[in-house]
Parts: C-alpha cells; sequence; structure tokens
C-alpha cells in the first residue's frame, strides 16, 4: 500500500509518500520526503509510483529502469486501446490473435505460414498441402486465446490442464489435458527433465509457489518466471511451449498488461534464453521479453 501523509513541522507542511506491507508476519514501512507546502495531485500520484517502483526493484530481479519501461508500455497500451471503437478493437484483436498463433506454432515446429493462418482462423479455408495436426494446431491455439480471455478464474492446476487439452484437441486425445507418464527429452539438447512420476507434485508445487508469491512480485516478472518454471517441468508429451506462453499471456492480462507475442524469427534467440531459465538465470529471458513487448506494440503503432 502506497499513500500520502502530510505532517507539521513547526508550523511547515511536509509532504511524504508512504509504502506499508505486511510481509512474513511482519511490517515493512518506507517513506519518501517528496516536498513543503500544498503540491499538486499529479505530483502526487507520479512521487507515489516513483516509489513503489523502487520497492518492487529492492526485491526483483528486475531493474528499476525496466519496472518503469515496462509500467509506460503498459499505460501507452491501455490507453490507446481505450480510443479504439468496438470495430477498430475487434480488428486489432482479430489480427493479433492470427499473428500470436502463427508464431507461436511456428516456434514448435509448424510449417504453416501467416497467411495460412489467416486463411484457417478468418476465412475458414484450409490451405492445401498442410496437414489436418497443422490445421488443429491453428484453430486450437486461436480457442486457447478465447478462453484465457474470457476466464475469471485465478490460475491453478485445472486451469493448466484445461489449457492443454484446448492445444491438443483433436490431436491427441490421449495425451490431451493429462501429464506425461514418460520421461522425455529435446533432441539434440541436453537438457534433463524431470521423471514423470514426480510431475504432477511439481506442478502443485508451481502452483503454490505462484500464490505464495502473487501479491509479493512485479506481475510481468511473475508471469515470465512462471512461464519459464512451467516449461522446465516439461510436465506433457507435447504442447509445453505454447501452455507456457499462454499461461504467461494470462497472468499479464490479468493485470492488465499487454500480451506478448514471440516472434518466429526470434526462435533461436527466445530459446538460448528459455535454456538460461532452466538454470533459474530469468534476466535474459526477462530482457528479451521486454524488447519483444516493445516490438510488438510498434508494429500495431499502439505506442
Amino acid at each position: 500500500m502506497v499513500y500520502h501523509e502530510i505532517r507539521k513541522v513547526n508550523g511547515k507542511k511536509q509532504n511524504y509518500i508512504i509504502y506499508n506491507e505486511r510481509k512474513d508476519g511482519k511490517w515493512i514501512k518506507k517513506s519518501k520526503f517528496i516536498g513543503y507546502g500544498n503540491l499538486k495531485k499529479e505530483f502526487v500520484n507520479k512521487m507515489k509510483d516513483e516509489l513503489k517502483i523502487e520497492v518492487e526493484a529492492d526485491r526483483s530481479i528486475l531493474t528499476k529502469k525496466q519496472i518503469l519501461e515496462i509500467e509506460v508500455l503498459k499505460k501507452a497500451y491501455n490507453e490507446k486501446i481505450k480510443t479504439l471503437d468496438k470495430e477498430e478493437f475487434q480488428a486489432f484483436q482479430k489480427s493479433f490473435i492470427t499473428e500470436l498463433t502463427y508464431n507461436s506454432n511456428a516456434i514448435e515446429g509448424s510449417s504453416l505460414s501467416l497467411e495460412d493462418t489467416k486463411l484457417i482462423l478468418n476465412e475458414n479455408i484450409v490451405p492445401e498441402g498442410k496437414s489436418l495436426r497443422e490445421i488443429y494446431e491453428a484453430k486450437n491455439h486461436a480457442e486457447a486465446l478465447r478462453f484465457i480471455n474470457n476466464c475469471k478464474t485465478d490460475l491453478d492446476e485445472l486451469f493448466i490442464l484445461k489449457l492443454h487439452k484446448i492445444i491438443l484437441n483433436n490431436i491427441s486425445e490421449r495425451f490431451a489435458g493429462r501429464y506425461r507418464e514418460t520421461n522425455v527429452r529435446i533432441f539434440g539438447s541436453d537438457v534433463k527433465f524431470p521423471e514423470s512420476i514426480i510431475v504432477p507434485q511439481l506442478v502443485k508445487n508451481l502452483v503454490y509457489w505462484y500464490n505464495k508469491n502473487k501479491r509479493k512480485m512485479h506481475p510481468f516478472e511473475l508471469a515470465v518466471i512462471f512461464s519459464m518454471k512451467l516449461v522446465s517441468i516439461h510436465p506433457f508429451v507435447d504442447g509445453n511451449g505454447r501452455v507456457s506462453r499462454l499461461t504467461m499471456n494470462f497472468l499479464l492480462c490479468r493485470k492488465d498488461y499487454p500480451w506478448i507475442n514471440v516472434y518466429m524469427k526470434q526462435r533461436a534467440e527466445y530459446l538460448k534464453a528459455v535454456r538460461e531459465a532452466n538454470d533459474e538465470d530469468y534476466s535474459s529471458i526477462l530482457e528479451f521479453l521486454i524488447k519483444t513487448l516493445k516490438d510488438n506494440l510498434k508494429s500495431f503503432n499502439l505506442i
């Protein structure tokens, strides 16, 4: 909680911004003097935001500069979206969902082009020479995006399984919405994933971690690190990357942050940052996704 406090000392008004938070059974309080006399509301609110960013940076992997950049992008996005009429917003959403679906599936090996994805999602036309699996991958990913956009509940284990079920619908019913029962590895990689027998407990532990940290961590950092922890568990036979990015975007949109569309052309850079995150080094993936978010918003003239 951040609030404005006025103290009178020797007849003079002294203005302070106070940050107050209860953590691990103890109250943490930080104050900052911001000036004498009557201050404008806009200035006071600006000082509140700055103190909040300072406190978050003190306990975050994100730097103060990164948090400020994220918040500027969030504000610019939400202000721009408010200026769109219903038809303009629907057109933007339709285009963004198409691009996000194309890129997320292409990163995982789909041969569909952006134009193919547009035909499937927006015109219900099946491109010639494309497999049924790829067609369903496109339709399922778009359905998953609609699901997270309309979901009113918080993230939990059932939410993750539901997302996976949507992703593999009509593709692999045997594995859809179910944890893997075999050990897995990525061809050409030395990354080792947990034994299948402990996967359900690891996901439960991750959801517990989320609930414990959702009021402590910056929302952007929380969303990104959750998705990285989930993909490092690799809980499913197939669809892990897509589900991890979907959960990230779900957590972002719950706090009014824009969704992030990782471009296919960035695949190598993205996967390198993911590998570092597997070793709990999250600095590269955070920096990468901040830059990607900025590129996303520029591409749609939203900043």
